[in-house]
């Protein structure tokens, strides 16, 4: 009797395919899964790239009742349809608030970031409240009135007087809207003395002069932090015969009258986080001077240089440091040689020389803000300061002995209104130690 049941053998070898069509197939599947998985974290990491980028969609402007829409926006570090990673936006918003307080146009300013209905699209408010017109500033020597965004267009009408020159001065950046500044000026010099001393100090020879001129410059501002131009002095000069005691070998440059003209060329490059409280970043500027005797009485040349850096190692303090030097050729009459003396320069009253064909000055600052004021928009900064410095003529020996120091304390103060001020004095210990003191003048 033969037995109609399948072999045993057969669905065991059948169970045993399906169960291997089975295992290869969770094998693929899982394959597929894992693909699309990490094709899905693909995805999804392009769309988070993607989604750190930000378009922006619009600039608006809020609160600036007189300054224009136009010039608030050149001050901007972006503009409308830059796409930008967030935290590339984030620092231009920031660099953008310093650019707006750096003009001195607003009493207040904010840059913010609007709430998004796109992630992917920002809109930038610019939220200022106009400040002041006016500003006097003053030092030791001159005094400055200026009225400064007339029209709500970025220029600048002033005038400076005092014991160097009455000036009239004219400033605007962003000429026609194109990337340009200019400024212009004239002033008149009356019987400005001008004293020739000796290497020990005074006693040397003098003269007193008079001159009426003007001066033009045109720069090309490459970013908002970096510029290069051309200025152009010219001026009529009067030498009080009378009062003039000699001129070996026309050393000075001293003649009864003289006509000089000379072109400026500088560029200047500005990386510091702030204009008003600089506490890191760096500041330079390079400026010749240049005159030929085809179109002046005088034939010389000569470069400046000005370099600044500022650190912040702890928390309200600020290491600041400056280099000044230059020279200039021999032939360079005496009211053009470089001067170290000025509300910036050396901060020693009792200097005994202070303009050359050659010049070297270092100064470096420990400062630490005090406190805010109560009565006005500003605080207080305490200053420790060393100088050392020295102005030299051709065939004078540079050694560091004959360099004048200055050091002492000082008190400078912050201020966003209209009144500022620079003052020093001798505290008579000895010949090196001053106080100073000064409102919104930190180099």
């Amino acid at each position: 009797m033969t037995s109609t049941r399948p072999p045993r053998h057969g669905p065991r070898r059948g169970r045993f395919a399906a169960n291997k069509l089975s295992a290869r197939g969770v094998l693929a599947a899982f394959c597929v899964a894992a693909a699309l998985t990490a094709a899905g974290i693909s995805s999804a990491s392009a769309e988070t790239v993607e989604s750190d980028e930000v378009r922006i969609k619009e600039i608006r402007t809020y609160g600036n009742t007189k300054t224009s829409r136009g010039v608030m926006l050149h001050y901007c570090e972006f503009k409308a349809g830059d796409v930008l990673s967030q935290g590339a936006l984030d620092r231009k918003m920031f660099r953008t608030k310093v650019n707006l307080g750096n003009t001195h146009f607003f009493s207040r300013v904010n840059v913010f970031d609007l709430p998004r209905s796109n992630a992917g699209e920002a809109v930038i408010m610019l939220d200022v409240a106009e400040g002041t017109d006016w500003h006097l500033s003053a030092s030791t020597w001159q005094a400055r009135l200026s009225k400064e965004n007339i029209g709500g267009a970025a220029v600048t009408l002033g005038v400076e007087f005092g014991l160097d020159r009455q000036r009239l001065f004219y400033e605007q950046p962003w000429v026609f809207d194109l990337p340009f500044a200019v400024g212009g000026s004239g002033f008149f010099e009356n019987g400005h003395k001008t004293e020739i001393e000796s290497d020990r100090g005074y006693g040397g020879e003098w003269f007193y002069h008079e001159a009426v001129g003007g001066d033009a410059s045109l720069a090309y501002i490459i970013t908002l932090r970096s510029q290069v131009g051309m200025a152009v002095l010219g001026e009529h000069i009067n030498y009080y015969d009378g009062h003039f005691k000699k001129d070996p070998a026309g050393r000075f440059g001293v003649v009864p009258e003289a006509d000089l003209v000379a072109a400026r060329p500088f560029a200047e490059w500005d990386r510091r986080d702030s204009d008003l409280y600089p506490t890191r970043g760096t500041f330079f500027r390079i400026q010749s001077e240049l005159s030929s005797p085809a179109v002046s009485d005088y034939d010389y040349a000569g470069f400046e240089g000005d370099v600044r850096g500022y650190v912040s190692p702890w928390r309200l303090f600020v290491l600041a440091g400056r280099v000044r030097g230059g020279s200039t050729s021999d032939a360079t009459p005496y009211i053009r040689r470089i001067s170290i003396r000025g509300a910036d320069g050396l901060r020693y009253a009792a200097s005994n020389r202070v303009v050359g064909t050659g010049a070297f000055l270092v100064t470096a600052e420990i400062r630490r803000r005090l406190f805010r004021s109560p009565i006005f928009d500003g605080w207080f900064e305490g200053v420790a300061f060393v100088d050392a410095g020295r102005t030299w003529d051709p065939g004078e020996p540079v050694r560091f002995e004959n360099f004048n120091y200055a050091f002492g304390p000082g008190i400078r103060v912050h201020m966003r209104r209209p009144v500022y001020f620079d003052w020093r004095a001798e505290l008579n210990v000895n010949d090196e130690l001053a106080f100073y003191a000064t409102a919104r003048r930190a180099f």
